[in-house]
């Protein structure tokens, strides 16, 4: 072989690329010759018990101050404490209605419109969904009325979906703000 046909493998040739080895040293102050190595054995004083304050939270959840905001971990929103109350927060988990949706087996409708009327990307509309301007209104609404023929546990969800409606209103369903940490 030839000495031109051999690769070298240059460790170091990383490192001029990138512009530095360490973190802490680049490459560049290695190479200036007016530069000085840092001690490396940096001296730290010691603080007197007096000068030093430590502060540890307590434990358990501490007590919220009247009018204290906090920002919700599910939306992202500030919220008032005083003023949270359920169906507050459309992101934050209610098992009420997590409940409806599957004793009234919407899986099946969103698994026969993700199967048979979805688009090239995957997406399709809300399975009672009643806005005529959408497209496949009629075909939807047919293909729903044949399945739940099948499972007839889906003529349930419109009337528990709408006490849960009025639950909303009435704050006693829907998902409450929670805070961080």
């Amino acid at each position: 072989m030839d000495e031109e046909e051999i690769v070298r493998i240059n460790p170091r040739k990383d490192v001029l690329i990138r512009g530095y080895e360490d973190y802490r040293q680049p490459v560049l102050w290695k190479q200036d010759p007016e530069h000085e190595e840092p001690d490396a054995s940096a001296a730290f004083s010691k603080l007197d018990g007096k000068d030093s304050v430590k502060t540890q939270q307590p434990w358990g959840r501490r007590r919220r101050e009247d009018g204290e905001r906090s920002r919700c971990i599910y939306c992202r929103e500030m919220f008032n404490h005083e003023d949270n109350q359920r169906g507050q927060c459309q992101d934050a988990p209610d098992p009420i209605k997590q409940c409806i949706y599957r004793l009234s087996c919407m899986l099946c409708a969103e698994s026969m419109l993700y199967h048979c009327m979805s688009d090239s990307e995957g997406d399709f509309s809300d399975p009672c969904s009643c806005d005529v301007s959408e497209e496949q209104f009629c075909v939807r609404w047919l293909a729903l009325l044949g399945l739940s023929l099948l499972a007839p546990c889906m003529c349930c969800y419109p009337p528990l979906r709408a006490c849960h409606r009025c639950g909303e209103a009435c704050r006693c369903c829907g998902g409450k703000h929670k805070a961080a940490g």
